[in-house]
C-alpha cells in the first residue's frame, strides 16, 4: 500500500484526484482483516484509516469509497424466499440473506469513542419530527443529522455511521387513525 500511496503521489494529490474507490476483495474474518495468499493477515480498518484526513490530508474533503468483497465471521446465511410482490419474475423464485432489511446507525465509526453526550438522540428526534410530514426519505434524514452533528461543538466526537440491508427506501408516514 506505501508503494502505491508513493508510486500515484498521493500524499499531495499531484494529479488532482476528487475521489478514491478502492475494492478489496479476498479472503476475510471476523475482526475485519484481510487474509493473504500468505495466511496473514491485514487490517481493512488500518488500510481504510490510511486515507483519513490526518493520515492523508490532501484527501480530506472528497469520498473515499471502500468496497470490500470479503468474509467477516464464520456464520453461513440462511436463505428466505423474496415475497412475491417484491419479486418482479413471479415464475422464478429469489432468495435473500438472513440479515436483510437491517439499517444500523452507529454514533460513530469501528473504534472510536464518543462523548459521554446525547447527540445523536437528540439530532435524530428533532430531525425525524421536523422532517417527517414532509415524506422525507430517512436517508435523506440521516444526511440532515451529520450535518446537524458538525455544526455542534461536540460533533468532532461523532462521525455517523449508517449499514444498510434493506432494498426498498424509508419513509415514515404519520398513522392513520379509524
Amino acid at each position: 500500500m506505501d508503494q502505491l500511496i508513493i508510486n500515484f503521489k498521493l500524499r499531495k494529490n499531484v494529479n488532482n484526484y476528487d475521489g478514491l474507490i478502492m475494492i478489496i476483495c479476498g479472503h476475510g474474518n471476523d475482526e475485519n482483516t484481510f487474509v493473504t495468499s500468505e495466511g496473514k493477515t491485514v487490517s481493512i480498518d488500518k488500510l481504510r484509516m490510511a486515507f483519513n484526513c490526518h493520515e492523508m490530508e490532501s484527501f480530506k474533503d472528497f469520498p473515499k469509497i471502500f468496497i470490500v468483497d470479503a468474509c467477516r465471521g464464520q456464520n453461513i446465511p440462511k436463505a428466505h424466499e423474496i415475497v412475491l410482490g417484491r419479486n418482479p419474475n413471479k415464475n422464478m423464485p429469489i432468495y435473500g440473506h438472513n440479515d436483510d432489511g437491517f439499517l444500523t446507525v452507529w454514533s460513530t465509526t469501528k473504534g472510536f469513542q464518543v462523548g459521554d453526550l446525547s447527540l445523536l438522540s437528540k439530532s435524530m428526534k428533532d430531525i425525524i419530527i421536523s422532517k417527517y410530514k414532509l415524506g422525507y426519505p430517512f436517508k435523506q434524514m440521516l444526511q440532515d443529522v451529520r450535518n446537524d452533528i458538525r455544526k455542534n461543538k461536540s460533533g468532532e466526537w461523532y462521525c455517523v455511521e449508517s449499514q444498510d440491508t434493506t432494498d426498498y427506501e424509508i419513509i415514515f408516514t404519520s398513522r392513520k387513525t379509524l
